[in-house]
């Protein structure tokens, strides 16, 4: 009797405590040392040449009222995100965390922030600089930057997949987004994080230092 129960617990830890066992090896892997994935509606393998296509060209102007488009992230791994200086919610926090990742980074060059503007209307570069300069924002990597309604809200849709909503950029069109982008130096996303989120912004960390050589 007593080997029988012996065998039936022993069965019993197999059954529940290896597949658990499992699956924190696998999300410790995951979160620690895989690459990151690809994402995007077209980031399909090119079977022509096995290739992932890349985020488009943008051409927007920044703080400083100078223009910032590729040149910008050129061989760069970089992180994008919407948002606008006027929003109480999600910006402030989403802005805080990513001061938290120009920070983990230092003046390291192999790295561009980019925050684009919902609300280009109000948000003139004047306004951006000045946004920037109250949140103490070094803006040598990191582009605040604004440009045609139409421009910036087919960029998140169609670039980069943050909204999955219908519109025209038009007067009563708006996207409001948690989402921070991350892509690499081919221009290929390997990366949607919640920018209000902590625990989601140290992985963003952790997959930037994945993928930056």
């Amino acid at each position: 009797m007593k080997i029988k129960n012996k065998n039936t617990l022993l069965f019993f830890l197999l059954v529940l405590v290896v597949p658990i066992l499992a699956f924190t090896g696998f999300r410790l892997y995951k979160a620690n040392l895989a690459a990151p994935p690809f994402f995007g509606k077209n980031y399909t393998i090119d079977q022509t040449n096995g290739t992932h296509l890349q985020v488009p060209g943008f051409n927007f102007t920044n703080q400083d009222n100078k223009t910032v488009n590729d040149n910008f992230i050129k061989g760069k791994v970089w992180v994008v995100h919407f948002f606008f200086t006027s929003c109480p919610s999600i910006c402030p926090k989403m802005i805080a965390n990513l001061q938290l990742v120009q920070r983990a980074f230092g003046n390291d060059n192999h790295l561009r922030l980019l925050s684009l503007t919902v609300d280009p209307k109000y948000d003139t570069p004047k306004r951006l600089n000045l946004y920037a300069f109250s949140k103490g924002i070094n803006t040598i990597n990191w582009a605040f930057a604004t440009g045609s309604k139409t421009d910036l809200y087919r960029f998140a849709r169609k670039a980069l997949f943050i909204d999955a909503t219908d519109g025209d950029g038009g007067p009563n069109d708006f996207i409001h987004s948690d989402k921070l982008v991350l892509i690499d130096t081919h221009q290929h996303i390997r990366g949607y994080y919640d920018g209000t989120d902590e625990s989601d912004v140290k992985q963003l960390i952790k997959d930037i230092k994945k993928i930056e050589n």
